[in-house]
């Protein structure tokens, strides 16, 4: 569930999609055991992406991409307070629009602006870098803030 401000941005956001395209979200509000079990689940992935990474390393990968555990937090703009928003775009037809990465990829190809310094790109990641674009042009108009090294969160902290 969202909070109701953030709510209302999104349904904004929405009208500048184009025709009949919509967002797809994953998750917004977090309760404290589920982003336990996310950084749990993350780590343990973390473990096997990375296999010779030191332990500070993938510490950092852990806050990186999982962030700071906390019960409570008076920031509007998070999972725990249903400001922030996990998602991607779907056409008109109800499919995804290829991004480049899966949800929740723990690598730097996740960021959301990784395309856009690749000097040469092949027809699927042109394809991600534009969708990537139409997805954060719409949300940047509409107030979000893009988390860089993940693409599909978003947050809405007024």
């Amino acid at each position: 569930m969202a909070r109701a401000p953030a709510a209302r941005q999104l349904a904004e956001a929405k009208k500048n999609l184009p025709e009949d395209w919509n967002f797809k979200i994953w998750d917004c509000l977090r309760p404290y055991l589920v982003q336990k079990r996310m950084m749990d689940s993350f780590a343990r992935r973390i473990d096997f992406i990375y296999p010779k990474t030191s332990k500070k390393e993938k510490a950092l990968l852990l806050q990186k991409f999982a962030g700071v555990l906390k019960r409570q937090t008076n920031d509007l703009g998070t999972h725990a307070n249903g400001g922030s928003f996990d998602l991607t775009l779907m056409d008109e037809k109800g499919d995804e629009l290829y991004m480049g990465t899966d949800h929740d990829d723990l690598t730097d190809k996740a960021a959301t602006d990784y395309y856009e310094s690749k000097a040469e790109l092949n027809e699927l990641e042109k394809e991600a870098k534009k969708n990537r674009k139409i997805m954060k042009d719409v949300l940047e108009k509409a107030g979000f803030v893009n988390y860089v090294p993940e693409w599909w969160h978003w947050s809405y902290d007024k």
